[in-house]
């Protein structure tokens, strides 16, 4: 009887981190594509105001980035 539990209890926790093991891959993927998104879109506007721009993706990942235009940029 004891052993039922314990089994039936060590599933329920495997279940548990398989979900949030599941959950967090997607939140990264998430967060990526639309980082991937916004960057694009800068990237874009900044070339059509003929401006240059300095892009750093800090986690590959998740593509967290910092975007930067310098004041005097204008070409």
């Amino acid at each position: 009887m004891i052993s039922k539990m314990t089994a039936s209890g060590g599933q329920f926790t495997l279940g548990i981190v398989l979900l949030i093991a599941i959950l967090t891959l997607l939140l990264m993927a998430t967060q990526s594509y639309f980082n991937s998104s916004e960057i694009n879109s800068l990237v874009e506007q900044a070339e059509e105001n003929n401006l240059e721009y300095e892009v750093v993706i800090h986690n590959q990942l998740t593509n967290s980035y910092s975007f930067t235009v310098p004041t005097d940029s204008k070409k």
